[in-house]
């Protein structure tokens, strides 16, 4: 291999792999952006709360749970296959002042926080099956009648969020 050759071969390995870490680095890395609440203080002359919240990016995960072909059936199962995609719950937090509320001093502000979270979901998938079965050898390979069979596959979500309740 000529020096050229290994050099460009070098640097397309090295640029697939920045861009491999990087989105790598962006998809567990959620930003906090503040909402802003501004117009709120004037409207009821009131101090807003201060509000933060990550931006979640859904991704495709895993692997595709598709068609699988089964014994006496002309059409696979999960014809519409179950589509996993996994992110992260981002982490948020609300931060409120209570002394013009409550018209007293003994507590200042109220804060609730919840932290970021692993989420793993998958999409709903379809199922139909025609009113007559495969080709059958005992029937000299025709297909026998059959109910007709429609479904829908209901979606998952397992996510195992944490929360914190503070007064200050």
């Amino acid at each position: 291999m000529k020096r050229s050759t290994r050099g460009a071969f070098a640097m397309v390995m090295a640029c697939a792999a920045a861009v491999g870490g990087a989105s790598a680095a962006t998809a567990s890395e959620q930003p906090e952006v503040p909402v802003p609440l501004n117009g709120l203080e004037h409207a009821l002359d009131m101090d807003a709360p201060e509000i933060t919240t990550g931006i979640p990016v859904p991704l495709p995960g895993g692997s595709l749970d598709g068609p699988h072909y089964a014994e006496d059936h002309l059409l696979p199962e999960r014809m519409v296959p179950r589509i996993p995609v996994s992110n992260s719950l981002p982490s948020a937090s609300v931060v409120a002042p209570m002394s013009d509320v409550l018209g007293e001093d003994t507590v200042e502000s109220l804060g609730v926080r919840a932290y970021a979270s692993d989420v793993d979901a998958s999409t709903p998938s379809a199922n139909l099956d025609l009113p007559v079965t495969a080709p059958r050898g005992d029937l000299w390979g025709l297909p026998a009648p059959a109910v007709p069979n429609a479904g829908v596959e209901a979606p998952s979500l397992s996510a195992e969020p944490t929360t914190d309740l503070g007064l200050a």
